[in-house]
């Protein structure tokens, strides 16, 4: 890590108990899908697991305004730090970031900076610029995990009346959005029709049914991963070739997996492809 702070001039460090990393530029500290801290904290998007619900109250946090309108609903609070829109330029803490779109959910955001992208989970990496360290996700970081959507097999199954399990936050506002461009009408939960309804997703009412994954018992899961025993591949992340194909887009000369494990064959495949490859084991600055 050495090497990018002299290069970069920015400190990378984890906090202690803390999930992820933060970054220290010009004195002010940035925490990336962690929890509150002194300075400010970038949230990518409204999953629970990148911790938007930890920091409603906290007034630095900075979040998409699509990403503090589902974190809202979600909790029942009010977010009262920084909101912004995606594709738009911010200046935090002195610094200029501009944003980009990742299509991994409503409001999912991307930061850039100085030369370096912090993506988030990432669906589609079309948007995102060039970069020279890339900080990104490796949740399909394992060859296996190569796949296709199966949009026909989702409208089908929908259209034949079977339940469809998919994740209350993002992925179901997705197959909402695919049902009504399709016209086909569906049940779902107070939690799921709160959320459409905040994001402006109207539909109608029919057969099929979108529940959470845990509450279906005669349908489908949507879902690329490989343990549900029935499911239909809808993914709102990229797959192995994804990851190695947006490095490529964004042509970095480092590249920081934080998100998601990053097996041994990918670092190998992005050391061949001339870029340094680091995970979070490798930063071995605790503050």
């Amino acid at each position: 890590m050495l090497d990018i702070l002299e290069r970069f001039d920015i400190l990378i460090y984890r906090r202690r108990f803390c999930p992820h990393f933060s970054l220290r530029i010009d004195g002010v500290d940035f925490h990336i899908d962690s929890l509150p801290g002194k300075g400010f904290n970038l949230i990518t998007h409204a999953h629970t697991d990148h911790h938007g619900l930890r920091n409603m109250k906290n007034r630095k946090a900075v979040a998409s305004k699509e990403t503090a309108l589902v974190l809202e609903v979600v909790s029942g609070e009010r977010f009262r730090g920084i909101t912004f829109e995606v594709g738009k330029t911010l200046k935090i803490g002195g610094v200029k970031m501009k944003t980009f779109e990742t299509k991994h959910m409503h409001g999912s955001a991307a930061f850039y900076f100085n030369g370096v992208l912090i993506t988030g989970d990432v669906k589609d990496f079309s948007s995102l610029p060039k970069c020279d360290l890339l900080i990104t996700e490796a949740t399909y970081g394992h060859p296996i995990h190569v796949f296709e959507d199966e949009i026909d097999r989702v409208i089908k199954a929908a259209r034949d009346g079977w339940e469809l399990g998919a994740y209350p936050i993002g992925k179901a506002q997705r197959v909402a959005e695919l049902l009504n461009e399709n016209d086909i009408g569906f049940k779902t939960t107070e939690k799921i029709k709160r959320i459409c309804k905040a994001l402006g997703i109207n539909f109608q009412d029919g057969d099929a049914k979108l529940l959470p994954t845990k509450e279906v018992r005669n349908g489908f899961i949507l879902s690329a991963q490989r343990f549900y025993r029935n499911r239909i591949i809808l993914s709102d992340h990229i797959d192995y070739r994804g990851i190695i194909e947006m490095i490529s887009h964004c042509d970095p000369d480092y590249v920081l997996f934080y998100h998601g494990k990053a097996d041994r064959r990918l670092i190998e495949e992005v050391k061949r492809m001339g870029v340094t490859p680091l995970t979070l084991d490798d930063i071995d600055i605790r503050l």
